[in-house]
């Protein structure tokens, strides 16, 4: 086969991770930017800044990492 029969990646497709923990988040954007991949600047206002980052693999695809809040019971 030659390549893939997906559409082409735009800056709103997007795969969300949700995460409780604001600390393991930062250590997984840490991490990201260490192998190369800094966040890159939210196309849709939607995703605050202060509760996520966006990164872009080197394909042109999006990653969004949310910070949410922990339920209560």
């Amino acid at each position: 086969m030659d390549g893939s029969p997906c559409p082409a990646p735009s800056r709103d497709n997007l795969l969300v991770l949700y995460m409780y923990d604001r600390a393991a988040m930062d250590r997984v954007v840490e991490r990201l930017a260490g192998m190369g991949y800094g966040s890159v600047p939210l196309e849709n206002p939607y995703w605050s800044p202060d509760r996520s980052v966006t990164v872009e693999d080197p394909d042109g695809w999006r990653i969004v990492l949310m910070q949410i809040k922990q339920p209560t019971n």
